[in-house]
């Protein structure tokens, strides 16, 4: 039999062990139920439903978000986790159906796992009041048989997932018209989530939802659940683009919970390993929450050895799982076959998995939301519950550690995203455009904000201008598949050697870092050695392995600056903010003991770097602070680097962010900056508006920096305070005291030793102001400050390979046009040595041409290059110029068999006019016209 709660914590602080580790602990009250009665009464129907399920009456925040929804209003609910949420999505539905409406609703939820438990628990919910409530799942796993017969007799609600919306719905809107056209509602579940690099997609995503409904007549009203946050309303409303009516007072009753915090005596996971025992010896049933997958597994291969008896009611749970096994551990925990389930954030959401009693943190989760929204996990249904936070020697751990009441008082973070981040907004402008034409007219607001990369697709052939200017099309039919709303990039499949078995899956930006070969992978407590990594078709190669290490890669970086944003100065203080090239390489890889964390060897290889076009602050580092550590022999580089790690801990004290989501680098000198200096930058294309809000508070950030590293009680520095896990040079060198000391100057807390001389302005590279463009062989040649001679030439192949029937050429400048002799090189020859320009298509047909080495611009490669496909001068010239080529293959052919020589001049002579038009006409309006696949004829910008 279980022990209570409060028996267990008691006997904990009395453990010999685990006592002595306590550092301190909170107890958070209880929470009285506040009820309500809906005005007007449920119906009937959806009364008894609830009643079907035990519920008699309404939390007070069930009630208030349910009248903002039945008045269609956009309602945001932002209760603590276990108040009830989801029956706020749940009564809309319910009321429809007991009406008889039409009105139906999308569900979209973040995890496929989540959307099948909710549709599971809407089900019964429907069955309990006799309603007849048809509910459906779409999603990656959905049979294609069963997405066929939701298409044609769309369900009351349909439950998905984002991907699944962009990519299985909004691309094939049309199959899905008869649901689309009586959607009333669409309800976002864990709307948190939705922050970063994945908020900026889903922001587009909604937008394209709301064009595709307007199209068919419906507007449907948004029902929203997030965890609490510091700017929730605006940060939904910043994301839907709507303003929301704010539901934040709950009604529910919540049992104590309390809350312990561990400083380990040693490693931090033994000290998880020995508490999950003790929590499971006293029959708690507990989830454990790593922050790493590499962590999970290595937990739970640990806990095998140390305890192979409990172990076998445990199990490892992390994305990359394949889908069956996830859904066999959700259902195993939920029938208590599991007491306890070792686990990344994968599970932090609402995933009903049966009533769970304790919580661990092995480390802080990296906001004080992510906290309570992990330990309520523990303590449903109003049982007492108990939430266990393991500190790592991480400075953010650390930081709160030394101030417990700070991190009980202090509010949640902000959630960020940007919904202006170029690559993104890229992306999804051509999937809307694909979806229905953007409209000058209708789309105008949408145009305007985003007017820049629209004039970009534009000028790169990925949106097509209709002839009459007023609609934009997207070149490609459907783009969707090309884009994936993580933001983590292809999804690269690691497969068994020999078998081929698929073992589970990695991104695009993990892959180098943890599937390099040699690499150790681990999945389910097993660990794979990498044999073979083959980038170009997304594929790893393992092998099951049993060794005593694990791996981490060494890395090198650069860092450009490619445009400044913002510039601002706090005293000696100066900071940057602007668009960063960060480069990439993964140079090698060290093994280390899982015991000890002692290096064994280093490793090294060769692979392909990576690049990234992001937004980053920096702040300069004169050569005064340098000479003042210098003069105090302080390493310069070390202080820096120590500086960078340390600031790069604390910024999720700013903003909610994960480790990869910020990224970093010091130099002592940076050619743009004139100086030393310290980069921070987001860890996604394009920026998710992390460093700019670091940017804003970096004095604040810096102060926090400088307190958190004078206070540690280590000499050298440790992973406490200027130590970082993910550092590629293995955390050298590192400078405490000279980090310290470098940012009391720059915070005035300190004089430099020496004269203060300002760097100058950041230089951005010429190169880096064009946009990058690989000429092909028909680049026109630069300028020579010679007059312009500009040569069209016409050439008609003959009917044998390699043959030329026809020859024209065409003097721009003076106008005068004629025919040369196919056989005469010489004369061709001096006519292309005389020009400064030769313009013509297709000219690799002359020998001539092809071997004379003089450079020449092809238009139809032209075309092919902004295009990405080719055309036929037929095709521009009767798009373009409504003119028809007086000789086809065909007729020259003939008329070379009839030797009919004039009529092979005269052809040749009118096509070359045709030619020059069509040159003539992209120079002056910048475009050419051309029809696509479905009949539409576009504009072509061409830059000749």
């Amino acid at each position: 039999m279980a022990s209570s709660v409060a028996a267990v914590v008691a006997g904990l602080r009395r453990d010999p062990g685990l006592g002595g580790q306590l550092a301190g602990s909170l107890v958070l009250p209880a929470a009285a139920r506040r009820l309500d009665v809906p005005d007007p009464p449920l119906a009937p129907a959806a009364a008894r439903a609830l009643a079907g399920r035990g519920i008699v009456r309404l939390w007070s925040h069930q009630v208030a978000a349910l009248a903002g929804a039945r008045a269609g209003r956009d309602v945001l609910v932002t209760t603590p986790t276990a108040s009830g949420k989801s029956l706020v999505f749940q009564l809309p539905v319910l009321e429809e159906a007991a009406r008889g409406g039409r009105g139906r609703a999308l569900f979209l939820y973040p995890l496929k796992a989540l959307g099948h438990d909710q549709r599971a628990k809407l089900d019964l919910l429907a069955a309990a009041g006799g309603l007849d409530v048809t509910t459906a799942v779409f999603d990656g796993d959905t049979p294609r048989e069963d997405r066929a017969r939701t298409k044609s007799v769309p369900p009351r609600v349909l439950i998905s997932n984002p991907d699944m919306l962009h990519v299985g719905i909004l691309a094939r809107w049309a199959e899905w018209e008869p649901f689309l056209r009586d959607l009333r509602w669409l309800v976002l579940d864990e709307l948190h989530t939705y922050r970063g690099i994945f908020g900026s997609h889903f922001h587009h995503v909604l937008r394209r939802l709301e064009r595709v409904c307007a199209r068919l007549g419906s507007r449907p009203s948004i029902i929203a659940s997030s965890a609490t946050a510091a700017n929730a309303g605006e940060f939904a409303s910043l994301l839907a683009g709507r303003d929301f009516e704010w539901v934040g007072e709950s009604g529910a009753p919540r049992a104590r919970r309390h809350l312990l915090l561990f400083q380990p005596a040693s490693s931090p996971y033994t000290t998880t390993l020995d508490l999950l025992v003790a929590l499971l010896a006293a029959g708690l049933k507990t989830i454990v929450f790593t922050k790493a997958r590499r962590i999970t597994e290595l937990l739970y291969t640990w806990l095998r050895q140390q305890a192979p008896a409990a172990a076998k009611r445990v199990a490892s749970y992390r994305s990359g799982f394949l889908p069956e096994e996830r859904r066999r551990i959700e259902r195993r925990l939920f029938d208590g076959e599991l007491d306890a389930v070792i686990s990344t954030s994968a599970l932090e959401m609402g995933i009903d998995v049966g009533g769970l009693d304790a919580c661990i943190l092995v480390g802080f989760p990296g906001s004080v939301m992510a906290t309570w929204q992990r330990s309520g996990r523990a303590g449903r249904q109003e049982r007492e519950s108990l939430t266990a936070l393991v500190a790592l020697p991480d400075a953010l751990d650390q930081y709160l550690l030394a101030h417990p009441d700070q991190f009980a008082q202090r509010s949640c973070e902000q959630l960020l995203l940007d919904p202006f981040n170029e690559p993104v907004t890229r992306a999804h402008l051509v999937c809307a455009a694909a979806e229905r034409p953007l409209s000058r007219d209708l789309d105008a607001a949408y145009l305007e904000r985003h007017r820049a990369v629209v004039d970009d697709l534009l000028a790169d052939g990925e949106l097509g201008e209709s002839e009459a200017g007023r609609e934009l099309h997207a070149r490609r039919p459907r783009p969707h598949g090309g884009v994936n709303l993580r933001g983590g990039g292809g999804a690269t499949v690691i497969l068994e050697l020999g078998t081929g078995r698929l073992v589970g899956t990695v991104d695009g930006v993990r892959v180098l870092h943890e599937c390099h070969p040699g690499a150790i992978y681990l999945h389910a407590g097993e660990q794979y050695l990498v044999r073979q990594l083959d980038l170009d078709r997304h594929q790893v190669f393992v092998e099951k392995v049993d060794v005593e290490y694990f791996t981490t890669p060494r890395t090198r970086k650069e860092t450009e600056i490619l445009e400044v944003i913002a510039e601002a100065r706090d005293g000696r203080l100066r900071r940057g903010l602007g668009r960063l090239k960060v480069t990439e390489w993964v140079l090698g890889y060290e093994r280390k003991r899982i015991s000890g964390r002692e290096t064994i060897d280093v490793h090294e290889l060769e692979l392909p770097p990576t690049r990234l076009e992001t937004v980053g602050l920096w702040w300069w580092a004169p050569g005064a602070i340098q000479a003042s550590l210098e003069a105090l022999e302080e390493d310069p580089m070390g202080a820096l680097h120590a500086a960078e790690h340390a600031a790069i801990s604390l910024v999720p004290v700013l903003a909610v962010c994960d480790r990869g989501d910020v990224g970093g680098i010091s130099l002592p000198f940076h050619p743009q900056l004139g100086s030393g200096g310290v980069f921070i930058y987001d860890g996604h294309a394009g920026g998710v508006g992390i460093a700019a809000r670091a940017f804003r508070e970096l004095p604040d950030l810096l102060a926090r920096v400088v307190d958190l590293v004078a206070a540690c009680d280590c000499e050298e520095g440790c992973p406490a305070c200027i130590q970082s896990p993910k550092c590629g040079n293995g955390n050298r060198p590192l400078d405490k005291s000279g980090a310290v000391r470098a940012l009391r100057i720059l915070l005035g807390r300190e004089e430099p030793l020496g004269e203060w001389i300002e760097a100058p302005a950041v230089e951005i590279f010429e190169e880096s102001r064009k946009k990058e463009r690989t000429p092909g062989k028909g680049a026109q040649v630069s300028s020579t400050g010679l007059p312009v001679r500009t040569l069209l030439v016409r050439v008609l192949p003959g009917a044998e390979p390699g043959g030329v029937a026809a020859v024209a050429v065409h003097h721009l400048e003076s106008g005068s046009s004629e025919t040369l002799d196919p056989a005469d090189a010489d004369g061709l020859l001096e006519r292309l040595a005389a020009a400064t320009h030769v313009v013509g298509l297709e000219l690799d047909a002359s020998a001539v041409v092809r071997s004379s080495g003089f450079p020449y611009l092809d238009l139809l490669a032209e075309v092919e290059r902004s295009l990405g496909r080719r055309l036929s001068f037929s095709h521009l010239a009767q798009h373009t110029l409504n003119r028809r080529l007086a000789a086809r293959a065909f007729e020259v052919r003939q008329w070379l068999a009839e030797g009919d020589l004039s009529r092979l001049e005269k052809a040749c002579l009118e096509d070359l006019d045709t030619l020059r038009a069509l040159y003539l006409h992209g120079r002056v309006h910048g475009h050419v016209i051309h029809r696509d696949g479905e009949g539409r004829n576009l504009k072509l910008p061409v830059e000749w």
